[in-house]
């Protein structure tokens, strides 16, 4: 349980316990905190489409893009 106290970040076992205790609970904490919409903008940003796309990105070179 430690690494989940962790993970969420919690000083506290008893937060922990909380949330442990019920999955569902822990999922409805993380969605109505937009937990997940966070980490999706966030890989939108780190990743370039661009690159990826035109095969740069498999080259080792994302610099080299072309539109």
């Amino acid at each position: 349980m430690l690494e989940l106290q962790a993970w969420l970040g919690h000083r506290s076992p008893s937060s922990t316990q909380f949330y442990a205790i019920s999955p569902k609970r822990l999922a409805k904490a993380y969605s109505e905190a937009g937990y997940f919409a966070r980490n999706v903008l966030t890989i939108e940003i780190l990743v370039d489409r661009d690159a990826i796309d035109s095969g740069a990105a498999g080259t080792g070179d994302p610099g080299s893009t072309t539109t």
